[in-house]
């Protein structure tokens, strides 16, 4: 095992830890949660094959609902997350592409272009994880509610990790 994976999965434990231990004991007005392990996701570098990304995203998201008892809604959401992380880079792609073995942090890429990526990413991970959980449209009003705080508080939480975990833009 290289460095770079031994302290991806340390980071996977960390962010797992703290997301049973903590964050899934934190609510905002009720309604919004902090889904900090989505940061773990959203971190991979660009070149990650989908294949990888989408077992990793399994493997994260099973892991938050065993501890969680959420029957395999962490699991689907964060599927769907690392299958859409690659059409967004498409999408997202800087002039002269991506630089080589770069990761998508806000301090490498920016803070602009990290928040629009992952508040898209989050968006769109938190709508399937509260329609699936909800069962359907039936409490829209409410689900809709409920995945625009938990959009921005847990993007606002990754923010604040990723300022005082990263190391600086020059350096990997």
């Amino acid at each position: 095992m290289n460095k770079d994976s031994a302290l991806k999965l340390i980071t996977f434990f960390g962010y797992l830890l703290f997301q049973v231990l903590l964050f899934n004991k934190m609510v905002l007005l009720g309604k919004g949660f902090a889904f900090i392990y989505v940061g773990f996701l959203l971190t991979f570098q660009f070149e990650l094959g989908i294949i990888a990304a989408m077992l990793i995203g399994f493997a994260t998201g099973i892991s938050v609902d065993i501890f969680s008892n959420t029957l395999g809604v962490h699991a689907s959401a964060s599927v769907l997350l690392m299958y859409l992380r690659p059409i967004l880079f498409k999408m997202f792609t800087p002039h002269g592409g991506y630089p080589a073995g770069a990761k998508p942090t806000p301090t490498v890429m920016g803070f602009s272009w990290f928040s629009t990526y992952s508040l898209i990413l989050i968006f769109l991970h938190h709508f399937w994880l509260f329609i699936v959980e909800a069962g359907g449209f039936h409490l829209f009003l409410f689900t809709i509610q409920k995945i625009i705080l938990s959009t921005f508080f847990t993007f606002s939480t990754i923010i604040i990790i990723q300022y005082l975990f990263s190391k600086k833009a020059g350096s990997r």
